[in-house]
């Protein structure tokens, strides 16, 4: 792959793009290459040994292991509101960076992000931001204990209905995970595990990356489907091509998970060469089948199909929830001259309309996606709390608040694939 310059002045090509088998694992030995923080932890310019924080570290040990050479500037600030954890750091403190950043955005004090964060803080002050709510944690038990039934009964009644049933409950359970593997390691995160995909390793792709450059060439969920969807605008697209990744893409929506079970097992053999016991959650539900089924080989077969439905049925709604669309900024367009984190956030995500006023459909359908982006760590039921602070914020440093239909982000989501044209997109 052809390596891509961004159009975010300061942000360098990520070399993790170039590789022939791109990991999450991948992803983190790139950002070693280029981040300047010498086997240690940085933050802005400043280089800390975290070693003998990581059993302390209230999130657990994992975000720090993971991290480790790496420049966590943008997960330090999106996910800690307090001031205490900058407090804690500066006990570790060893010493500058000799080399600038390779990411330009900037947290400034009186700038969108702080400004907001400080409103969000205010805005939480009666809840427990720091543990999910009572009504997240019904609704994802509910949604696990449905599906696992579902699994169930499809096989033993043979029924292809039940295994579409199935496919879309998993998915929801899936997404519903995602509002857990964001907060401090819990049980719920682990629900994930179940459609095969990895609650570590997204992690990595979706929470250290997605989360942190949404739409650039840092941004695995970008890059890890070309050459077939390529959001990115560029002159080389042709017609054909274009047309061709739309028409794959319920195809390739079909086989995602398949394709990420097979690099999961990969990294977990050659990469971190190490089984932890999520790794076996993912045979939970066949296993439970095999209990329903008149023989394995029809519990495996019956297991597939739900697997590729619930693929199908994640993947239209992560890749239509909120980033792609013509009139959103992907790495390409031309960028904004404030280089501020939240504001270049926001240009990258689109809230809707429905989803985003019922917290089921929020936390099944990826909704409340701004705010989410914003305040990665605290519960979506959670999130209507900081909408007030959220609109003040934007009106003051004139960000639009409209919102999308789900109508418009599907069919906007097949026109950037064929879009060439940069444009000046911003919110």
């Amino acid at each position: 792959m052809a390596e891509l310059k961004s159009t975010i002045p300061g942000l360098v090509p990520f070399p993790g793009r170039n590789k022939i088998l791109r990991t999450p694992y991948s992803y983190l030995e790139s950002r070693r290459e280029v981040d300047g923080a010498e086997d240690l932890w940085r933050v802005g310019n400043g280089l800390y040994d975290l070693e003998k924080f990581i059993k302390f570290h209230p999130g657990g040990s994992e975000w720090i292991e993971l991290t480790r050479g790496t420049d966590i500037t943008e997960l330090f600030e999106s996910h800690h509101l307090t001031d205490k954890p900058a407090r804690v750091l500066s006990k570790y403190y060893i010493r500058d960076a000799v080399t600038p950043r390779s990411v330009p955005v900037t947290f400034e004090p009186n700038g969108f992000y702080k400004t907001f964060k400080g409103r969000a803080l205010e805005a939480l002050k009666d809840v427990d931001f720091h543990h999910p709510s009572l009504k997240s944690n019904v609704i994802a038990d509910s949604l696990v204990i449905t599906t696992l039934t579902l699994c169930m009964t499809a096989v033993s009644w043979q029924s292809y209905m039940l295994v579409a049933a199935a496919g879309t409950f998993l998915a929801w359970t899936t997404i519903i995970a995602h509002n857990f593997f964001h907060m401090r390691d819990n049980f719920r995160m682990y629900y994930f595990d179940l459609s095969v995909m990895s609650s570590k390793e997204w992690r990595i792709t979706h929470a250290m990356s997605h989360h942190s450059y949404p739409n650039t060439i840092w941004d695995y969920e970008m890059y890890v489907t070309e050459p077939m969807l390529n959001w990115l605008p560029s002159d080389k697209k042709t017609r054909i091509g274009s047309f061709i990744s739309q028409i794959m893409s319920p195809i390739l929506y079909s086989i995602v998970f398949i394709g990420q079970l097979i690099k999961r097992y990969y990294s977990v053999i050659f990469e971190y060469k190490s089984f932890e016991y999520r790794d076996a959650l993912p045979f939970l539900i066949p296993v439970l089948m095999c209990y329903t089924a008149p023989s394995i080989v029809v519990a495996v077969k019956y297991w597939l199909m739900i697997i590729t439905a619930c693929s199908f049925v994640f993947s239209m709604i992560g890749f239509n929830a909120a980033h792609h669309h013509p009139d959103i900024f992907h790495d390409g367009d031309i960028c904004r001259e404030n280089l501020d984190w939240g504001l270049l956030e926001l240009d990258a995500v689109r809230e809707r309309e429905v989803i985003d006023d019922s917290d089921f459909l929020c936390l099944t359908n990826f909704g409340r996606h701004g705010l989410h982006h914003m305040l990665p760590t605290v519960d979506h039921a959670y999130l209507p709390l900081c909408m007030d602070a959220f609109v003040q914020t934007c009106k003051e440093f004139g960000v639009s608040t409209k919102k999308y239909t789900q109508w418009e982000l599907v069919k906007g989501q097949f026109q950037q694939l064929e879009r060439r044209e940069p444009r000046k997109n911003q919110r």
